[in-house]
């Protein structure tokens, strides 16, 4: 029986097991049973995580660090233990008080597989909340030899 749709996590780890299957099977030794299987899983899959786990659209950094732990089901003292760091920084990361550094973005990109763009995007998505609750205008890039100003 082919799977469309998953409807709950028992479900969902049989598909998983199943692409993983096909995976180390490897592309070219599929069947064209197999490719289109695995086509199906993988977008039943993809449906079912961005229910499941969504994730923001721009999201700030500490967006990215809530979402691992409600992914992984952990607490802020799992998951600073996990990175290597402090409860008192991952705290303070977490609401807004301090950014991260190059350590622990490469940390996260080396451990959980988040793309490096959207780690170094979320920290400028992180500043410009900062500024928007303090009241700040943020200052863009040089244009004709003024300064721009976006809010």
């Amino acid at each position: 029986m082919v799977m469309t749709k998953i409807n709950n996590k028992q479900q969902y780890y049989s598909a998983m097991a199943e692409i993983e299957s096909y995976l180390q099977k490897g592309f070219s030794n599929l069947s064209k049973e197999e490719d289109a299987q695995l086509e199906i899983l993988s977008k039943a899959v993809e449906v079912w995580e961005m229910k499941e786990f969504p994730m923001p659209m721009h999201p700030s950094f500490p967006d990215i660090l809530n979402y691992l732990m409600q992914y992984k089901r952990s607490s802020q003292s799992e998951l600073a233990e996990s990175l290597s760091i402090s409860k008192s920084l991952l705290s303070e990361i977490l609401n807004g008080k301090k950014q991260p550094n190059l350590d622990l973005i490469v940390n996260l990109y080396k451990s959980f597989g988040i793309d490096a763009n959207v780690l170094l995007d979320s920290i400028a998505a992180s500043e410009k909340q900062v500024e928007k609750r303090q009241g700040k205008k943020d200052i863009g890039p040089h244009q004709n030899g003024q300064i721009a100003l976006r809010h």
